[in-house]
């Protein structure tokens, strides 16, 4: 396990449990290779088994809990994390998929305390290290950040080489900012707020924004992206340089991975509000060619993400095309009404996604990505074969795919018959089937799918992310709301 060969473990772990079915502390490692391994159902299983014959066993439940957070079940996850703890107040599991769940649900605070625990009781568990570093991060405690994710490379395995990539060129970005003297990232002046146009195209919002010397940049409102993202057209444009490289994102399309390089914006403009330090990727970005009958196409010259977007109250209004951003609600302002629409509460991956639960026809409440930088609503390949769905697929025609990473080709479309949120509810989707995993390997917890532009123009939807509330308020009579009483008649 410390080598980082879980394929090995767990084959050493079911040697032991062939010799000695009751050896415990075997099958409670089998159960966390498996969850290493993203086996989820069986290191569950492997868990429970224990727990039914030692009902007392405090690490049983914090693996149960694990396996269930992972699942995105996060209820009796955390019900699992407090009874082992009960049972052993030293069980460093527990500690940090609290933590986890208080990160995911934007307690940072909290989870951060929580973190310093565990890593205090368990210093040579790498994973702690890295929820530590993010919640760090996320603080804007970035020497700390920097220091924890060191405490990573120092205790884990040489064989997770992708992940030791990754944060060293994380590290290397955050002692570029402390160089640079720069503690607070998106520091924010001028105006309180911005009412913005932007151009719907293949159902993605684009916005004009500004930086350098009054360079106009073509962005993509893209809550599907952590940080916002400049091509590398762009960013010699602006003569923006890279200040860190380092290891691979995950992301949909082609390998599932683009490399990572760090870059720093002095300024960007956003209508009458200006921020400064504004952390970007620079990558390449895919682009189509028009189809006949699209007319003049807009090149997008980067994605503005959520490291941007998450500072304001943000409304995506799609009948009027505009963005209205709000960095405080003025002194008694009326939220929208409570009858206007439905308001659904989300949380937030590791990478700072926004993440809420949606209803399948089939009733199974899951939990999808909500990407305005996407165009379709996408749902997982593992979801169609959890619930039987592939009768629901359309023999033809297979499609093209463009993601973050590159092109997917003969992709299958599955006709979902209804996904609801709230009361809110679209029937007959039209969905791409792709495989979710690089998504899943990042996100801490599983998604089934990714709610895109198909379904989200048809709103107006507001992200309020100091409450972690999601507005949507129908605006076409292609969203039925299930709470409506038919009419008398």
């Amino acid at each position: 396990m410390r080598e980082g060969d879980y394929q090995k473990a767990a084959e050493a772990y079911r040697a032991l449990l062939a010799k000695n079915p009751k050896d415990h502390p075997a099958r409670l490692g089998l159960s966390l290779a498996l969850l290493k391994l993203g086996n989820l159902n069986e290191a569950f299983d492997q868990a429970a088994e224990v727990l039914r014959q030692d009902p007392q066993s405090a690490r049983a439940r914090a693996v149960i809990g694990l396996a269930l957070l992972r699942s995105g079940v996060f209820r009796e996850a955390a019900e699992a994390f407090t009874a082992a703890l009960l049972l052993n107040e030293r069980e460093a599991i527990a500690w940090a998929g609290l933590a986890e769940i208080d990160f995911f649900e934007n307690r940072t605070e909290l989870s951060y305390q929580r973190l310093r625990r565990a890593t205090a009781l368990d210093p040579s568990e790498p994973d702690y290290w890295i929820a530590l570093g993010r919640a760090a991060a996320r603080l804007e405690k970035f020497r700390e950040a920097a220091e924890y994710y060191e405490r990573f490379l120092a205790v884990s395995p040489r064989m997770d080489v992708e992940r030791r990539e990754r944060y060293r060129g994380l590290i290397a970005f955050y002692r570029a900012l402390s160089v640079l003297g720069i503690t607070h990232l998106h520091r924010i002046e001028g105006g309180r707020a911005a009412r913005i146009p932007f151009r719907l195209q293949r159902d993605r919002p684009f916005i004009q924004a500004r930086a350098g010397n009054n360079v106009t940049l073509n962005l993509v409102i893209d809550t599907g992206a952590s940080i916002s993202v400049l091509s590398y057209e762009a960013a010699e444009r602006l003569g923006v340089r890279p200040l860190a490289r380092g290891g691979q994102a995950r992301a949909v399309g082609g390998g599932g991975k683009f490399p990572i390089v760090y870059g720093l914006l002095d300024a960007l403009d956003l209508g009458e509000i200006r921020i400064f330090n504004v952390p970007i990727y620079i990558r390449t970005i895919h682009h189509t060619a028009p189809s006949e009958g699209e007319g003049d196409m807009l090149r997008a010259d980067g994605f503005l993400g959520l490291s941007v977007l998450a500072n304001f109250r943000f409304t995506i209004d799609y009948a009027a095309q505009v963005l209205l951003l709000e960095s405080d609600s003025p002194p008694g302002t009326a939220e929208t009404p409570a009858e206007e629409g439905s308001e659904i509460p989300f949380r937030t991956t590791n990478g700072g996604l926004v993440s809420a639960e949606v209803k399948l026809h089939n009733g199974e409440v899951v939990n999808f990505l909500i990407d305005t930088g996407a165009s379709a609503t996408v749902v997982g390949v593992h979801v169609v074969k959890k619930y039987n769905l592939e009768k629901h697929i359309l023999p033809s025609p297979k499609i093209r795919v463009l993601g973050a990473a590159g092109v997917i080709e003969n992709v299958d479309l599955i006709l979902l018959p209804s996904l609801s949120m709230n009361s809110l509810e679209q029937r007959n989707i039209r969905a791409p089937v792709l495989d979710l995993g690089a998504v899943n390997e990042s996100a801490g917890f599983m998604q089934a799918g990714i709610l895109g532009g198909s379904f989200l123009k048809h709103f107006r939807v507001t992200f309020d992310f100091s409450r972690a509330r999601l507005r949507l308020v129908p605006q076409t009579e292609a969203i039925r709301s299930l709470s409506e009483k038919p009419s008398e008649g």
